[in-house]
């Protein structure tokens, strides 16, 4: 039985610009007459997060916090459609790698992303991902990311109408807890340091593989 991967996006396929994402949220809760940003300073680390966790946390302190979230995510989500482009990403080599020779391979690929559905296939459309990925866990439903990779199961089975075991899919990322969740749903775990963690930090989470580029993990997959 041929492995199913399962790829974070950012820092781990591709690398955004920075100033793209915190400047887009930046002029939306100043929008919303949101004061306390914590993006303003850096303080707040959007790595491994979802996006439920990151823009609950921006709306918290709000007078009706719900509402705010929803229309936050609401103007988030249109200004990513209208605005994000090819310009704003940079494709890690070794992913790209990665997926050709899953392509070749017919191997299953799907996501594992913090990002909410739309964002995420706004984000791979634009670096060159388009029609790669057709299932995946989002950050749409749980702030804790180690749901989302049962969400990416229960994705997988309404499109090819079978629910395979979790040790049969691969949990690829950048950030110690992809590696968490991949172990919370029985997954293999890979960790990669093409993101803002370095081999040391990734190793204290344990993953089944850690690697340096995403190429070196071609050489495993046949005997996964």
């Amino acid at each position: 039985m041929k492995p199913i991967l399962l790829f974070d996006i950012d820092g781990t396929l591709m690398h955004v610009k920075r100033a793209f994402t915190r400047n887009l949220i930046a002029e939306i809760l100043h929008d919303f007459g949101i004061e306390s940003n914590p993006l303003e300073n850096g303080s707040y680390s959007f790595a491994g997060r979802t996006d439920k966790e990151i823009f609950t946390h921006l709306t918290r302190g709000s007078e009706n916090s719900s509402k705010m979230y929803d229309e936050v995510k609401k103007k988030y989500l249109y200004y990513m459609k209208q605005n994000f482009s090819p310009n704003d990403t940079e494709r890690i080599d070794g992913a790209t790698e990665l997926v050709e020779y899953g392509k070749k391979e017919k191997l299953k690929m799907g996501l594992c992303t913090g990002n909410y559905r739309e964002s995420a296939f706004y984000k791979v459309d634009a670096a060159g991902y388009k029609d790669t990925f057709h299932f995946g866990g989002f950050g749409c439903n749980h702030a804790d990311r180690k749901y989302i990779p049962g969400e990416a199961l229960n994705d997988f089975e309404k499109l090819n109408g079978h629910s395979p075991p979790p040790e049969r899919f691969v949990v690829i990322g950048d950030t110690p807890n992809d590696v968490r969740c991949a172990k919370h749903f029985g997954a293999i775990s890979v960790a990669v340091t093409t993101g803002s963690f370095d081999a040391e930090q990734l190793r204290e989470s344990n993953p089944d593989f850690l690697l340096s580029d995403l190429r070196q993990l071609i050489d495993y997959l046949p005997n996964l």
